[in-house]
């Protein structure tokens, strides 16, 4: 009877009774973020669409004029004149003539090409292209030379861009302060152009 009883008391010390449960406390902060995973795979590409059609494009405007061979006296603030023209029909001039009437507005480039010939030893020229007048300020080109033969000839160039507005007249001027002598004989027996001038029109 006494084992017994040891035994019985032996259960009640170990298996005590669960009490209530209690509330739960409030959420705590947040922790901290965690680092950004690695980026997915790209998508596929999607298809081209169609190409849109070709731009209209500039229409070719030209003008080139000449003065072949033979002589020109061209004065103080003077005009060079011009005989031969070849042009894409957007320009009105009247052969040897000195004023270009520009028909077609636009951004030009202008060359132009002057053979020269020393009346007294001296070369001292200047020239600029004049447009509705007013001498372009890119335009001014010229040389100086001293002591030179009066067989010997002297070629300026000139070049530069301008914007032109239609009904424009387009000169030559000679800003030279003495009478210049163009010629186009002479050279090797053949007949060169001592002026030349051409615009292209570019925008």
């Amino acid at each position: 009877m006494n084992n017994k009883r040891t035994r019985l008391c032996c259960n009640c010390c170990c298996h005590g009774i669960v009490g209530p449960q209690g509330e739960a406390g409030p959420q705590g902060p947040m922790g901290p973020q965690g680092e950004a995973g690695p980026q997915g795979p790209m998508g596929p590409q999607g298809e081209a669409g169609p190409q849109g059609p070709v731009g209209p494009g500039i229409m070719p405007s030209y003008f080139n004029a000449v003065m072949q061979g033979g002589y020109q006296t061209v004065p103080p603030e003077g005009e060079v004149n011009f005989l031969l023209s070849f042009q894409s029909g957007d320009f009105s001039f009247i052969p040897n003539s000195a004023e270009i009437i520009v028909n077609t507005g636009g951004v030009y480039r202008i060359d132009y090409s002057l053979l020269i010939r020393p009346a007294s030893k001296l070369l001292n020229i200047a020239y600029a292209v004049a447009i509705n007048g007013l001498e372009n300020p890119l335009s001014f080109f010229g040389t100086y030379a001293d002591e030179l033969a009066s067989t010997e000839r002297t070629e300026i160039t000139g070049m530069f861009f301008t914007p032109i507005a239609a009904g424009s007249t387009v000169t030559l001027r000679n800003k030279s302060s003495s009478e210049d002598y163009l010629a186009g004989t002479g050279i090797d027996n053949q007949a060169v152009n001592h002026a030349s001038i051409l615009l292209q029109k570019i925008a």
